[in-house]
């Protein structure tokens, strides 16, 4: 007998040995190859304060608070504070990583918003406010996790004192495993008949977090128990407290995974944390035991109860004195929204992760810290979520048909800057959670009418075309057309309406989306010509050689055609999009850089005056819902009906925003309504709120271009014998203006007046080029 119990004595010895030793060795190699893993952070662009730049007061304080800023009631004292009196904000920036590496200094400085002045006190001479990028979201899928590592020294003496307290007040004088805890727990836990007490140890509770699964089985304990002796062997007391306060679980954003104190406290409280308060610090330690149903977010009331344990626990302890504990048990902590790991602009981040992955290794280096920096604008992404989400349920509730079809409208919105290529809002579909596919750049659709602006613009510049030059006046012919195919089919084009006006011009046939005029130019200047200029413009990469082509038959990306658009805003230089501006690693070091491309695709005085025919379709025509809506600003836009309404667009622009909107269908059946019906009215409400954060910029013309008075009637220069209300100011390419004055009216004068239908000298540069003049209002470069 004393022989079978000896042997199984010696097996159970050896089992236990073999089993600490098995969880040893896994020990060891956790340790070995532990690296602070911070999630790849994606950045938004930097926000510059200048003289003479106006923003409103709101928008610049809720700038600084969704950047963390603190307002304070006296001058800021430290990095990340502002105060307000009256218009000026004094504002002290912190330290901050640009996206080329360098680390700036904290800077202090004045804004005057009723002045929109400048007062730089770190660097007088300056008249700049740089505020920080923020973060706007994460790589990375559900299972991937935030923290900020802290070394014990930075850590503050109350969150320590709490958590040991709170979690293993004997934490110093055990071995890893707290056989008086244990006993105690159990005391408590038969007398109350539930588990009210556990018996883990900070080093246990590390060992499960490193090492081990979720799962509760008898087993793991033991291999926990084994996990905690081991690392009190390899490790000191500071070093264990030191990586279980960085590695313990507080909950989640999201999807995103809390770990440890430092990303807990900004995660809640918006603090780093040496500015965490007594009271908060004991909420921290006491979310430990149940972060999901300890939450101060989730349920506040008792988050704060559970915090007052922990304070009087610490007072217990004799750890604070009872001035402290009445005071802290006397606050209300304010726990912030839940922003800093949402997932902003997800559709955006998901093409940006797939751009990242041709320059480098994701998964590699989100060990090294891996920042992102973008030129995505965290205020317009939510306006484009707003105007998007908001206009395609408006446009289901008016349109009862497509819900009783059961059809689900889908719509894409793009907003980039023209001369840096950066994006600024990108929105892939109405609601991610539900549809992952992205309008944006993942759907090639037809893009109708909105090819227009690049079929005239092939008119209007010489050197896009091998026919002739057009103006805004040139005439045009809408009557029945009739064109031969390579198939012996002819192709009858039609307006919309289905009705005929005649002879246009230029100007009203573009500004009201004419197609029969439209068909007839795409003849004159050539179907090759214009395939040649959509692909100068990236607008397509293949597009069809064929009659229709001037109508928008071909298919592309929202993303490719807003490019293209933005081209035109910035004087016909096409300008690539770019998803990211730079990726560094947490010391600054450049692991890939988005380059800028640049490439002139047209010439800008023609590019110029084809702008000055898209304002006039905001204006009076089929944008003109726009300023129905309210929108006032500078803007030029073309709105975009594919065949059979199956696709509605419009692209629009400003001198520093190009925006494209798409509305349709997954299934691409007919929709019923035009661009200027679904497409336009989101583009109106995504600008409206846009220009609270961007400035109202005029298109400024090049000296390339004349503006004159023009008889209407005639297309020939105004005389003072014109009707008033037939004389209209019209752009040319200088070069291509009128010549004759009026003869209708100007009783036979063969030469204009010397002073009469030009612009004052300011507006007029030198030009020495003599050009054709026309003979009558019918010998027109499109003549018939």
């Amino acid at each position: 007998m004393l022989k079978k119990i000896f042997i199984l004595a010696v097996l159970g010895a050896l089992g236990f040995g073999a089993g600490y030793l098995y969880v040893d060795r896994m020990v060891a190699a956790r340790l070995s190859s532990r690296r602070d893993q911070l999630m790849p952070a994606v950045y938004s662009d930097t926000q510059t304060l200048a003289s003479g730049h106006a923003i409103k007061a709101a928008v610049l304080k809720n700038a600084l608070l969704d950047r963390r800023y603190r307002e304070v009631t006296g001058a800021p004292a430290n990095p990340g504070e502002f105060s307000v009196r009256g218009a000026t904000f004094e504002i002290y920036t912190p330290a901050f990583r640009t996206p080329d590496g360098r680390m700036t200094e904290p800077l202090r400085a004045a804004f005057d918003t009723e002045s929109a002045t400048v007062s730089n006190h770190t660097h007088p001479e300056s008249n700049l406010i740089v505020l920080e990028p923020q973060i706007v979201s994460y790589l990375g899928n559900a299972e991937q996790r935030a923290s900020s590592f802290r070394p014990l020294k930075e850590i503050p003496d109350n969150i320590i004192k709490a958590v040991v307290a709170i979690e293993d007040e004997r934490f110093v004088r055990h071995a890893g495993i707290d056989l008086i805890g244990i006993s105690r727990a159990m005391v408590k836990n038969i007398a109350a008949m539930r588990v009210v007490e556990g018996g883990s140890t900070i080093t246990q509770q590390l060992a499960k977090n490193l090492i081990f699964t979720p799962k509760r089985t008898l087993g793991r304990k033991v291999m926990e128990a084994f996990g905690a002796l081991s690392l009190e062997r390899r490790l000191s007391k500071d070093q264990i407290l030191e990586l279980y306060l960085n590695e313990v679980y507080l909950g989640q954003e999201g999807a995103v995974s809390i770990h440890g104190v430092a990303e807990a406290a900004k995660t809640f409280f918006g603090k780093q944390l040496e500015e965490l308060t007594l009271c908060e610090c004991a909420m921290l330690a006491g979310m430990i035991k149940a972060p999901s149903l300890l939450s101060p977010r989730k349920h506040f009331k008792r988050a704060l109860e559970r915090a007052a344990l922990v304070l009087n626990k610490l007072r217990e302890l004799n750890l604070i004195s009872e001035k402290q504990l009445q005071s802290a048990l006397l606050e209300k902590p304010q726990v912030i929204k839940e922003t800093l790991h949402a997932r902003t602009a997800p559709h955006y981040i998901t093409a940006l992760s797939t751009a990242l992955e041709d320059s480098l290794n994701l998964e590699a280096a989100s060990f090294s810290g891996l920042m992102v920096f973008t030129g995505l604008d965290p205020a317009l992404q939510q306006c484009a979520e707003d105007a998007l989400s908001k206009g395609v349920a408006k446009l289901e509730s008016q349109n009862k048909a497509l819900a009783k079809n059961g059809k689900r409208l889908e719509a894409g919105l793009v907003a980039i800057e023209p001369y840096s290529g950066k994006i600024k809002a990108w929105v892939g579909s109405r609601d991610y959670s539900e549809n992952q596919f992205d309008h944006v750049y993942q759907a090639k659709r037809q893009i109708g009418s909105t090819v227009k602006a690049f079929l005239y613009l092939t008119a209007l510049d010489r050197n896009l075309n091998s026919y002739k030059t057009a103006t805004p006046l040139t005439i045009l012919s809408d009557q029945p057309l009739a064109v031969d195919l390579v198939t012996k089919q002819l192709w009858e084009p039609e307006n919309y309406d289905k009705k005929y006006r005649g002879d246009v011009t230029l100007r009203y046939a573009l500004e009201n989306s004419l197609n029969v005029p439209a068909a007839y130019v795409g003849q004159r200047v050539g179907i090759p010509n214009l395939v040649r200029t959509l692909k100068q413009f990236r607008v397509s990469d293949q597009p069809p050689a064929v009659p229709a082509l001037a109508l928008g038959a071909a298919d592309t990306t929202l993303l490719q055609l807003t490019s293209g658009y933005a081209a035109l805003a910035n004087g016909g230089i096409y300008t690539a999009p770019r998803m990211f501006i730079s990726a560094l690693d947490s010391e600054g070091i450049p692991l890939a850089v988005g380059k800028i491309f640049e490439e002139r695709v047209a010439d800008e005085n023609a590019v110029y005056v084809l702008t000055n025919i898209l304002q006039g379709v905001i204006e009076r025509g089929t944008g003109a819902v726009i300023r129905r809506l309210g929108f006032t600003g500078n803007a030029a836009g073309k709105t975009g009906t594919s065949n059979e309404t199956r696709d509605a667009w419009f692209e629009g622009f400003t001198p520093n925003l190009a925006t494209g909107v798409w509305v349709g269908l997954d299934d691409n059946l007919p929709i019923g309504l035009t661009g200027g019906v679904a497409a336009a009215p989101i583009w109106a409400e995504f600008m409206k709120c846009a220009a609270e954060y961007r400035e109202d910029l005029a298109f400024v013309p090049p000296p390339g271009v004349v503006f004159l008075h023009v008889d209407s009637a005639t297309g020939e220069l105004a005389t003072p014998a014109c009707p008033s209300e037939q004389v209209v100011r019209e752009v040319y390419v200088r070069g291509t203006e009128p010549q004759r004055a009026c003869r209708l009216h100007g009783e036979g004068i063969e030469e204009a007046p010397p002073d009469y239908g030009s612009l004052p000298a300011a507006e007029q540069t030198d030009d020495t080029t003599a050009r054709h003049r026309r003979e009558n209002l019918w010998d027109t470069l499109f003549g018939r």
